[in-house]
């Protein structure tokens, strides 16, 4: 995928960090697309086709390691 494109950022502050997410691609709709989501030093990166389905499985993604990570 050519990252030369639009890129979109979204920053929301937590209790844990800020949590960053880029987000490349996914234009022409429904053509495919990444997302970086960023907490902290730990990155997660998902591709997919609808975008707020992928968005919303990055951030599931980080969370959820986030939590593993404070309990193990």
């Amino acid at each position: 995928m050519n990252k030369t494109g639009k890129v979109e950022s979204f920053y929301f502050p937590t209790k844990d960090g800020m949590l960053k997410l880029h987000v490349y691609g996914f234009n022409p709709v429904g053509s495919w697309g990444e997302v970086y989501t960023t907490l902290n030093e730990q990155t997660v990166c998902v591709k997919g086709f609808h975008r707020q389905k992928t968005i919303m499985r990055s951030v599931k993604m980080m969370l959820d390691s986030n939590v593993n990570k404070k309990q193990g």
